[in-house]
């Protein structure tokens, strides 16, 4: 009983966490995604971009996961960060994104390269995984840095596709550039801006329910130098994909970049701290 009531407390906290990002409807988030897609995979170098992959792919097979011959579902896949290299490595991959750019974009490279990679443009908040044939139907599931894991429902949701591994990655701290932090706290009214369920929600339910997922974290500090105008449009893009700014909102924002320009130029710096983490679902 007292095992139950753990979870049930957990579950609970976990729900009541979800704020306004959840309000944001499946037609809003797909039109941002589709609108951030031709830049997105571009904000990130190629050399990070082959270090989180490559740290990714080392924890797996730390766990005693081998892509070749699998079937892989990557959730909130974008531009193919890892369904790509997963796919290279030999894995057939289920590409899954809200977004038709992102997967146009996934789609692209996989013919070029004659990829084993099948997208599906779908909301992971609201699929319904008997119909889609993928209850149990994966060697690995992966959830990586995506909004469709955004509480418990969908969490367990992405376990239920699994019949061995899952792959989940999330924020534990987001050092927010000050920027962000004043744009919250006096345009928005918030203290900090929801980046979704993080780190802490999904490891404590895994744990409470007797898992013991392999656990790895990482440090990252990010400097960036802009023209204002591309750091206020960037920053109304990142913030429309957790709420609908009005025009007055997006007025400040710009007013905001421009006041703190020196020479038309923005520089930022942002400190994060993610982790990520394996485990095997029990039968």
């Amino acid at each position: 009983m007292q095992h139950k009531d753990n979870v049930r407390c957990w579950v609970d906290h976990w729900n009541a966490s979800v704020n306004q990002t959840s309000r944001v409807t499946d037609d809003w988030q797909a039109t941002v995604w589709d609108r951030r897609s031709d830049r997105y995979a571009k904000d990130t170098s190629d050399e990070v971009r082959r270090q989180r992959t490559d740290q990714v792919l080392a924890l797996l097979d730390e766990a005693g996961f081998s892509p070749e011959g699998t079937r892989i579902l990557d959730i909130g896949c974008g531009p193919g960060t890892l369904s790509l290299p997963l796919a290279r490595a030999g894995a057939d991959v289920t590409a899954l994104d809200i977004s038709t750019g992102m997967l146009d974009r996934l789609r692209e490279t996989a013919e070029r390269e004659g990829l084993s990679i099948d997208p599906v443009r779908c909301s992971w908040w609201s699929a319904d995984i008997d119909e889609l044939g993928f209850r149990e139907r994966f060697d690995l599931v992966i959830a990586s840095m995506t909004p469709g894991i955004r509480d418990v429902e969908t969490f367990d949701r992405m376990m239920a596709c699994s019949k061995e591994f899952c792959y989940y990655s999330g924020f534990v701290q987001w050092g927010m550039d000050k920027a962000h932090r004043e744009i919250y706290r006096v345009i928005l009214k918030e203290e900090n801006g929801n980046r979704g369920p993080g780190m802490l929600y999904p490891f404590m339910y895994l744990y409470i329910r007797g898992y013991r997922p392999l656990v790895r974290f990482n440090h990252s500090v990010r400097e960036m130098e802009q023209d204002w105008a591309d750091a206020a449009e960037r920053t109304i893009d990142f913030l429309g994909s957790r709420r609908n700014l009005s025009d007055d909102e997006k007025t400040k924002i710009r007013d905001y970049y421009r006041g703190n320009s020196e020479n038309g130029k923005y520089r930022s710096t942002s400190d994060m701290y993610t982790g990520m983490m394996v485990w095997t679902v029990m039968g």
